[in-house]
């Protein structure tokens, strides 16, 4: 985690602007089996400013040539805020397994008859499968989605910056909800995914956030999933 000022955040987006094209450079600056940390001190900076339903995510390149996220407010008309200054985190080999979590809770109906002459004519049960709702994402779905970008997102560089590299995404917009209630202690392990687009017809990258404790200890976290799904880059949408 960093600091930079308006300007060398203004660099550092232009940075990654301009290295899209480069195939080379785009090699060396995603290394595999990296992520970020995106850390509490760094969702509570734009927690209080954030007017909108989301906030950016902006991708940039350090001084250091480093591949990096930088967490941005949105105001209520969904345009990306200014800061006095702006904190960041570097793209790092994941040192330790991460574990991702997700409790699933089934729900068995059971019904029975009683008929006017006060005898049981019918009796029989449901089972309700659970249901994983947006941000939540499946836990085996979001392991498929970042083993597909450790696989492909090269191949994906490749082919979008043969079609048009102003397509490639410059940064992603993401939905406050569970990142802004997160507590002290939680942080963020933030890895690239790969998924196919219904709507665009086409895999497009994903930014997955996994919480897990502070400094990744063995400290359990008490939550119905770890996993969130932010399929949302700048571009497309």
């Amino acid at each position: 985690m960093g600091i930079l000022t308006p300007q060398q955040y203004l660099d550092a987006v232009k940075k990654w602007e301009d290295s899209r094209g480069d195939f080379n450079l785009v090699q060396n600056l995603f290394k595999p089996n990296s992520v970020f940390n995106l850390h509490h001190s760094q969702i509570e900076q734009i927690k209080n400013l954030n007017k909108s339903n989301d906030f950016c995510v902006q991708i940039g390149v350090s001084d250091q040539d480093e591949l990096i996220i930088i967490p941005v407010p949105v105001d209520d008309r969904g345009v990306i805020m200014g800061l006095e200054q702006y904190q960041y985190s570097a793209f790092e080999t994941l040192e330790k397994d991460l574990y991702l979590t997700e409790k699933q809770t089934y729900t068995v109906v059971k019904k029975s008859v009683l008929s006017t002459k006060m005898r049981r004519t019918d009796s029989d049960s449901d089972i309700f499968f659970p249901v994983i709702n947006k941000p939540v994402m499946e836990q085996e779905k979001a392991l498929e989605a970042i083993e597909s970008w450790q696989n492909n997102g090269m191949d994906w560089f490749s082919m979008e910056r043969k079609n048009a590299i102003d397509a490639i995404f410059t940064h992603f917009m993401v939905p406050v909800e569970r990142i802004f209630e997160a507590k002290e202690g939680i942080m963020f392990v933030t890895t690239f995914g790969l998924k196919y687009s219904e709507i665009y017809q086409k895999l497009l990258p994903a930014l997955i956030f996994i919480s897990a404790p502070d400094n990744l200890s063995n400290e359990s976290v008490e939550i119905d999933s770890n996993t969130l799904d932010f399929a949302k880059p700048c571009p497309p949408y």
